[in-house]
This record gives C-alpha cells, structure tokens and sequence, in this order.
C-alpha cells in the first residue's frame, strides 16, 4: 500500500474526527439546528468530492503490473 492510499486514509480519518466534534463540541450551544445542517451540507460535499477524487485516480493492480 502506497503514499496514496495512507493520504486518503488519514483524510477520511480527518473528515470522521470533524463530523463528530464540530456540531456535537463546537456547535453545542447554538440554540437554532440551521448551523449543525448548514455544516453537515458542507461536510457532505467535501465527502463526495473526495469519493470522486478517489475513484478517478482508481487503479488495480493486474497479475502483469
């Protein structure tokens, strides 16, 4: 497993660390949910952007390679 592979680990690793602590620690004494939404908008996309950037860059490793 390469560079690559523990980038994108490490990554996702982030991304699950900041799903949890911004609307449960950071935004726990917001009264009004549109800040918790608004954030969860924002971590869904950069989500599926680095799920696309992932799959582009795809590539397996044949019995030749």
């Amino acid at each position: 497993m390469g560079k690559a592979f523990w980038g994108w680990v490490c990554w996702f690793i982030f991304l699950f660390i900041v799903d949890f602590t911004i609307p449960f620690h950071a935004l726990k004494g917001v009264g009004k949910v549109s800040g918790s939404f608004l954030f969860w908008i924002i971590w869904m996309a950069i989500a599926i952007v680095s799920m696309f950037a992932i799959f582009l860059r795809w590539r397996e490793k044949g019995k030749n390679a």
